[in-house]
């Protein structure tokens, strides 16, 4: 591996030391006011007062220096003739001039993003990598080399970010069978191939955030989340008291591979409970599959093939109820391939969940299909708006 100068990073509140990322709700006051516009439908000042329990010189100071630093703009709204008095100025997410990069490498398939300041998609590409089967300088002088290239034309990014499916270390090292990578420093490789400072962070610790930044704040504890990804990796997140849970050690979760002893699905290089786990199951048994989705396809007329997804379904429960029965969150999301493309598998998943879980309590929602484009995003829009004012 080669060994770089760890890039220096930025300590916004949103960031550990070695850069990488730990999602929460804002804690400064000009993120909470960003927060709120980016979140609220139409917010005007008097809005952003109510909700935040700010003063009006507070609100309006907050307000004048978004406005300043070019992430928020005033839009003046009109009346509609029925109404009289002046009329009232809403405020909009602006940020067009600022540009972030984001990254989420996965196991075959990466996805590059930019973005401006309000996190709105400029250019987006995908890069088929099976990062397993290829050096790691190499997969990574790729991955800079079309950023770069995508770049072009467009200001320097302000903030760069990238996420991992793999598990991180809270330091930002990445060990993984999956990946073919041990102790890996992906901030500081990506830092000096890019020429920018790099945060890192997880993939599903991302999408969980983007659940968790989604909805405007309103003073009430938002509540405890169980986000599930399964795909080539299978990875989870907690949100928790208005902040995604970050890993200590990055290491796979050992409870898993003990549920899957003597079903089949053992493998000592991927993790039990994967799509490249069940593929190789299947294959060894002399199903034509290449990947999971060819899988499913194949188990519309081949039993065979359902009951190798079938067992798969059964550990994903398995794995499931345990983690929900330890910490009872209030809602579920299944987000990744797993349950994406397998809608019979899906429903079978839910219904046990819930059968075991003996309550009607628990949320059980699915998370859209374009996340990792949306962990890419949000990785790297991140730190600007965790600390929107640093210069």
């Amino acid at each position: 591996m080669t060994v770089v100068q760890k890039a220096s990073v930025s300590n916004s509140a949103c960031l550990l030391p070695s850069g990488s990322l730990h999602f929460q709700l804002p804690a400064n006051s000009p993120a909470r006011v960003l927060h709120q516009v980016r979140t609220l439908k139409s917010p005007t000042r008097g809005m952003l007062r109510k909700t935040l329990g700010m003063s009006q010189p507070s609100v309006t100071r907050h307000v004048r220096a978004l406005i300043d630093a070019g992430l928020v703009e005033e839009r003046e709204v009109t009346h509609d003739g029925e109404r009289v008095g002046r009329p009232h100025a809403t405020l909009g997410l602006d940020g067009r001039h600022m540009v972030t990069w984001g990254i989420h490498v996965g196991v075959r398939t990466t996805v590059l993003t930019i973005n401006d300041g309000a996190g709105r998609l400029i250019r987006e590409h995908e890069l088929n990598i099976p990062v397993a089967l290829t050096p790691m300088a190499e997969v990574l002088d790729h991955i800079a080399h079309h950023l770069r290239e995508m770049g072009e034309g467009l200001p320097a990014p302000v903030s760069v970010g990238a996420a991992v499916s793999a598990h991180i270390d809270r330091n930002g090292i990445v060990t993984s069978p999956e990946y073919n990578w041990d102790e890996v420093d992906i901030a500081a490789e990506l830092s000096y191939r890019l020429g920018h400072p790099v945060h890192v962070g997880s993939g599903a610790a991302a999408m969980a955030a983007q659940e968790l930044l989604s909805a405007p704040l309103n003073g009430e504890d938002p509540g405890s989340t169980l986000y599930f990804y399964a795909r080539e990796v299978v990875n989870h997140a907690w949100i928790v008291n208005g902040a995604v849970h970050r890993p200590h050690s990055g290491s796979t979760t050992t409870a898993f591979h003990d549920l899957a002893r003597g079903t089949g699905l053992e493998h000592e290089e991927v993790h039990p409970l994967s799509g490249l786990a069940t593929v190789a199951a299947a294959r060894q048994a002399g199903i034509k599959a290449h990947s999971y989705r060819d899988l499913v396809h194949v188990s519309k007329t081949n039993p065979a093939a359902r009951r190798f997804i079938d067992a798969r379904n059964e550990l994903l429960v398995d794995a499931l109820t345990l983690v929900l029965d330890i910490v009872d969150p209030a809602a579920l999301v299944l987000a990744g391939e797993a349950f994406v493309i397998d809608r019979v598998g899906l429903r079978n998943i839910v219904s046990q969940v819930r059968a075991r879980r003996a309550t009607s309590q628990l949320r059980i929602s699915l998370a859209g299909p374009a996340v990792t484009r949306d962990a890419a995003r949000l990785t790297g829009v991140y730190p600007l708006w965790a600390d929107p004012l640093l210069t």
